[in-house]
């Protein structure tokens, strides 16, 4: 969750002007009474206007733009409970040009070590990565940003500061065959790479561009435990309406994707406006701890039900999307949320922050208004959960006794680890992984469907060294019948976690159709 210059901006940032703004994201954090708050202020391209380094490969800032250099803005935002974010391109072209014409400049594999430990010497705690230049270069996206990644580990080994990394290649998906990545986007590779990947172009403040880079955004097997397909920037209060405006933070909070602001919050903001961007049960659904991506459960025409699964059992997310030009009563079904079809559920409207009752089998939205939402938490009863069968172990993956396991025991020394399940829909779901991490940092691991290509998983510390169970939750591609599921040690010199169960999870059940934009 932050603020970026770039919607609001452009190239136009300074240190004056920058700080203003990161005085509005301080502000706008005062009105959110509970739970989680912005803190990115994330500059975009414009700032490195003399595109010149020293003798030593160092960015030459221009003093009058920025008094003091980038230290000084980086420590500014942080005196301001904030964190401090930075751009650069992955090619030696930028994006935007000066107004000579001429492009702004980036970085190149032989600058990657040099920049990115400079950046994180600066202070700055996230970085941006566009790919303009790694376009016209001809690089391969993932072996470029893999690359990136690298050189940010180095410089947090260095610095002792960790940078989030944001890749911004547009969810390009490379055309020449010669490419490792060819016919795959960033949601392919990018979980272990980056922290967010872009999924689609740039977005624009109109209602059209928001619906097409939803629609471009959808991969859910992509998104989990700390890694996020990113839509782009927010639009809202930038010119929509504001049922648009609603519907916009709604989508993107139901898609659990990165709350990047991109308003200009030196302007004071009206009261409505505050309250749209700091409403603590949609952030919250935004920011729910499991960071999976809701799931189209229901399309008709230009009505669409999107669902997210929760933390908690039984907790489910829902928004019903209404992009027509009138007013409609909009459905939506426990069925279609993954819990008991006949039970009854607690429902509550979040924009309202009021409880509505509780329901059996559905819920009516009598009013859903045209290009608008309703935006709904249901709390109802849980399909039990299916366990998967152990199999074989191979590489250093052992057993050990664990009494809080659901078997008695646990795998420890990852290797690889497979898990047998079957299940009766082709239409993917979740998977729910039990694992004892007891170290101070995250546990990383490989998840394999049926020997397709992996992702990796992050595993947080679980806390204390008495076997405390943690568990991650996965959407994941399914296929009818028998399935293998294997786990394997993502980098032998980072820990892995210990696996003490694999379950299936009931939870939003997808459309088996492809998505449209509803527009």
């Amino acid at each position: 969750m932050g603020w970026s210059s770039w919607n609001s901006l452009g190239e136009g940032v300074s240190y004056d002007v920058i700080r203003t703004e990161a005085d509005g994201l301080a502000a706008l954090n005062t009105h959110i009474t509970s739970g989680a708050r912005y803190e990115y202020v994330n500059i975009d391209e414009g700032w490195w206007r003399s595109g010149q380094r020293d003798e030593s490969g160092n960015f030459i800032v221009d003093t009058t733009q920025w008094p003091g250099g980038m230290r000084a803005i980086a420590r500014y935002i942080h005196d301001k409970g904030l964190k401090a974010g930075i751009y650069i391109d992955a090619g030696p072209q930028g994006c935007g040009k000066r107004p000579d014409g001429t492009h702004f400049v980036g970085s190149d594999f032989a600058h990657y070590d040099h920049d990115f430990l400079q950046f994180a010497q600066w202070g700055f705690d996230f970085v941006k990565v566009d790919f303009c230049g790694g376009l016209s270069k001809n690089y391969d996206p993932e072996t470029t940003y893999r690359a990136i990644a690298q050189a940010i580990r180095r410089a947090h080994s260095q610095t002792g500061r960790l940078m989030t990394f944001s890749l911004c290649d547009g969810g390009m998906i490379p055309t020449s065959k010669l490419f490792p990545d060819y016919g795959e986007g960033p949601w392919v590779w990018g979980a272990g790479v980056g922290t967010m990947w872009r999924t689609t172009r740039d977005i624009t403040p109109d209602f059209g561009s928001v619906t097409y880079n939803l629609a471009g955004n959808y991969h859910p097997d992509g998104q989990h435990t700390g890694y996020y397909n990113d839509p782009d920037m927010m639009v809202a209060a930038m010119g929509m309406s504001a049922v648009h405006d609603q519907a916009h933070v709604s989508l993107w909070a139901i898609a659990g994707a990165p709350m990047i602001l991109g308003n200009d919050l030196a302007k004071r903001l009206a009261a409505d406006t505050a309250r749209l961007l700091t409403n603590p049960e949609v952030l919250a659904i935004d920011q729910d701890a499991l960071g999976l991506q809701g799931l189209l459960v229901a399309q008709s025409g230009s009505q669409q039900i999107w669902a997210k699964l929760l933390a908690g059992t039984g907790q489910r997310a829902v928004v019903l999307f209404n992009n027509s030009t009138t007013d409609a009563q909009m459905v939506v079904t426990w069925d279609a949320l993954g819990l008991v079809p006949s039970s009854q559920a607690s429902v509550r409207d979040v924009w309202t922050r009021k409880d509505l009752g509780r329901f059996t089998a559905s819920y009516t939205a009598p009013d859903v208004p045209a290009g608008g939402v309703t935006m709904l938490t249901v709390s109802g009863t849980e399909t039990a959960p299916v366990a998967w069968e152990p199999g074989p172990l191979t590489g250093t993956a052992t057993y050990s006794r664990c009494p809080a396991c659901q078997s008695g025991r646990k795998i420890t020394h990852l290797g690889t680890a497979s898990f047998r399940g079957s299940v009766s829909t082709a239409r993917g779901g979740f998977v729910e992984i039990g694992y004892i991490n007891d170290g101070v940092q995250t546990a990383y691991a490989q998840l394999a469907m049926n020997g397709k290509r992996p992702t990796t998983l992050a595993f947080p510390p679980t806390g204390g060294d008495d076997g405390r169970l943690g568990a991650v939750t996965v959407y994941v591609p399914y296929e009818p019948g028998s399935n293998t599921l294997a786990l394997s040690n993502a980098d032998p010199s980072i820990p892995a976690p210990d696996i003490g169960y694999v379950v299936t999870v009931g939870g939003p059940v997808p459309l088996a159709s492809a998505i449209s934009t509803a527009h």
